[in-house]
């Protein structure tokens, strides 16, 4: 299988997340991590260990949006390297609200796979805001550049 290939399946892969997320298929999600996924979410807690823990955590989230989920990347940055691989991007991400509006941010997402079995799954998944130290707010309304 050459690069190209792997980072095809790795592109299509994290739009089938994004998919997914938008689509509240929370088993469809959950598809595309690796059993033992470490995850460093952006809300709620430091880190989420397993599939079992991140799902829950994913439970919370589509719960918490009062409309649609909302992700965007448009633009990924992959390197593969034999049964391993990792991906950055900047994402928009949020939810529409209870009258349609949506209430989105940039985020840095970065996340590290495997190929296990034959298929590409996210083994380790990060999500960050920068932010302000004076105020220790996120600052999700910055643009990229």
């Amino acid at each position: 299988m050459t690069t190209t290939d792997d980072e095809n399946q790795i592109r299509t892969l994290i739009n089938r997340w994004a998919e997914a997320a938008c689509s509240g298929d929370l088993d469809r999600v959950m598809a595309c991590y690796a059993p033992d996924v470490v995850a460093f979410d952006a809300i709620v807690a430091l880190q989420f260990r397993g599939v079992d823990a991140y799902r829950k955590h994913w439970e919370y989230c589509m719960g918490f949006a009062p409309g649609d989920m909302l992700f965007t990347i448009p633009e990924m940055n992959i390197s593969v390297g034999g049964d391993i691989a990792y991906c950055h991007f900047l994402v928009s991400c949020g939810c529409t609200d209870e009258k349609g509006n949506e209430q989105t941010g940039w985020m840095r997402g970065t996340v590290c796979l495997r190929r296990l079995k034959g298929q590409w799954r996210i083994a380790h998944e990060h999500y960050s805001a920068p932010f302000d130290p004076e105020s220790m707010k996120a600052l999700t309304d910055l643009e990229p550049e």
